[in-house]
């Protein structure tokens, strides 16, 4: 709930200017802007609140691939590569990679007690 409800996550109804399509997650998708796109919610239908975090399709099939923390927390390693650079899909330039994707300042608190 506190990653949902952080003022830069947005639930979008639509794409560029237009109704989201299928592809793009509709009717809603949740953009989580300093995750990567795997790790937010793609198309909410219906809301269910639990007590405990249930598993996913991602994080059953491949549990390590796909923790929680990662493409987040540059500082935690990627079982088969580094999460500590990234590189820039437009020209090529390999860069360190932010805390929470440049975000740090403001999501870093949700996260404090995985980081100790």
């Amino acid at each position: 709930m506190a990653e949902a409800s952080n003022e830069l996550t947005l639930l979008a109804t639509g794409i560029y200017g237009h109704e989201m399509t299928k592809q793009h997650g509709a009717p809603i998708r949740l953009v989580v802007p300093w995750k990567y796109g795997y790790k937010s919610i793609k198309s909410i239908v219906t809301i269910e609140f639990t007590s405990k975090k249930p598993p996913t399709f991602w994080n059953t099939l491949q549990p390590l691939e796909y923790d929680f923390t990662s493409n987040v927390n540059p500082n935690i390693p990627h079982p088969r590569w580094s999460q500590a650079k990234e590189t820039l899909i437009d020209t090529g330039e390999k860069r360190p990679t932010l805390m929470y994707n440049g975000y740090a300042a403001y999501v870093a608190h949700l996260y404090e007690k995985q980081n100790r």
